[in-house]
């Protein structure tokens, strides 16, 4: 009886060194008995396949990056330049708003970008607050040493102004007068106080220079870049920009909606970068490496076949309908131009974890079975038969892999019963 229950996957490269067969039915171990007693004379012969071995999988097809693009403000479409199919470049605009339709706030950012943008671009090119700098440092440098001669003065006798006033007639003037005498401590307190306050003003000038010196500070930089970026930001809602270079693969308005806030607008995406997430079982994820070989068929495209490698395996397993699994991404290669890859179909993946290797192989229908096991019929040059102990492999075709005492070429009976039967040794 031949066991049909078998659960290595394989493909087959190739029969001998001409043909090439893909497997891609699941290997299961024979399991259901099979007799004859037919005496018609039936004969095959053991061939030699390149059999590589795989594991199936399947998920949903996916883009890298994918982008589903919404409206931030309600307002009225005034012009959509793109349609399903076009391929776009980062920042293009693919939908845009009536000004007019949205708030007045983003109507004024407008603006408010443009000064955000002088002020960026003056910072950067102009060199007029570094000279500017230069200026107010020499002036505080000039009044603090002033301040301070001044002050020095006051230790000693110094010329001080002395007021007195006369008569000149019935009218009083003032009349100013030089002498040489000790300052009075309300004069010197009055220029200490101005003596800090001109080395305030030394301190500040002098760090101000220190930063435009050597051209643009980076902290001043960093602010006017982000009031650009905020500006920008606010105009952009009016429209929908492309987010990266990709292709536009819906567009829910025309021009003349209403829209509002949050609405779906288009769906663009990289299709040169696809991928499968996969679920594989417990008691194959050992035999998958990265970099192992993909081929792939798609549910939605009928007789498209697929290539790919497998890129990433998460070793932490997921429980999915009572099975532990393990998550494989597997990428796609970039199809040919022009060819319709709906997202999210289902994808058949087989991934092949073992090289072809060199394997005998014998036609179902010759395998027999007895309470010793699975053994064949090989016919000798004489036209007499004898058994040969065998065990069973993989189904590939109407052919099953084996190992025993075979070689390639060996004529095979595939009745069940023969007129001359030598039994093997030791039987």
């Amino acid at each position: 009886m031949l066991n049909l229950l078998k659960n290595k996957k394989l493909r087959i490269w190739g029969i001998g060194a001409v043909v090439v067969v893909v497997l891609v039915v699941v290997g299961i171990r024979f399991s259901s008995a099979r007799a004859s007693t037919s005496a018609t004379s039936a004969s095959a012969k053991v061939v030699s396949l390149d059999v590589a071995q795989t594991v199936d999988a399947s998920g949903s097809l996916n883009a890298q990056p994918f982008a589903a693009l919404d409206w931030k403000t309600s307002g009225v479409v005034e012009s959509v330049n793109v349609k399903a199919g076009d391929l776009v470049k980062k920042g293009d605009t693919l939908l845009a708003l009536q000004p007019s339709s949205t708030s007045s706030s983003i109507v004024s950012a407008k603006s408010d970008l443009i000064q955000a943008q002088k002020d960026l671009e003056d910072l950067t090119n102009s060199d007029t607050a570094r000279a500017q700098a230069a200026v107010d440092l020499k002036d505080a440098q000039d009044a603090y040493d002033k301040a301070k001669n001044y002050r020095t003065s006051l230790n000693g006798k110094t010329w001080l102004q002395r007021l007195t006033y006369t008569y000149i007639g019935p009218k009083m003037i003032s009349v100013i007068h030089w002498v040489r005498a000790y300052a009075d401590p309300t004069t010197i307190a009055n220029a200490d106080r101005d003596l800090a306050l001109k080395n305030a003003e030394l301190e500040d000038a002098q760090r101000t220079y220190d930063r435009l010196k050597d051209g643009p500070n980076a902290q001043d930089l960093a602010a006017d870049q982000a009031k650009v970026d905020a500006a920008q930001a606010t105009v952009d809602m009016l429209s929908i920009i492309a987010p990266f270079d990709g292709k536009v693969l819906s567009v829910d308005n025309q021009v003349g909606d209403l829209v509002s806030t949050g609405d779906l607008s288009v769906n663009v995406a990289d299709m040169n970068h696809l991928y499968v997430d996969t679920d594989v079982d417990e008691t194959d994820i050992a035999k998958v490496k990265v970099n192992n070989q993909v081929s792939a068929t798609v549910d939605a495209v009928p007789g498209l076949t697929l290539t790919g490698q497998v890129t990433a395996i998460n070793p932490v397993s997921e429980v999915i309908s009572d099975l532990v699994k393990y998550k494989v991404r597997i990428d796609i290669d970039p199809p040919a131009e022009g060819t319709f890859l709906p997202l999210g179909t289902t994808v058949n993946a087989t991934i092949q974890v073992k090289a072809p290797t060199k394997t005998l192989a014998v036609p179902i229908s010759s395998i027999q079975n007895d309470s010793k096991g699975e053994y064949v019929w090989v016919i000798k040059g004489d036209g007499t038969t004898v058994r040969v102990d065998v065990v069973s492999g993989d189904i590939v075709g109407s052919l099953v892999t084996v190992t025993g005492n075979l070689k390639e070429g060996d004529s095979l009976s595939t009745q069940s019963s023969s007129g001359s039967r030598t039994p093997a040794a030791g039987q």
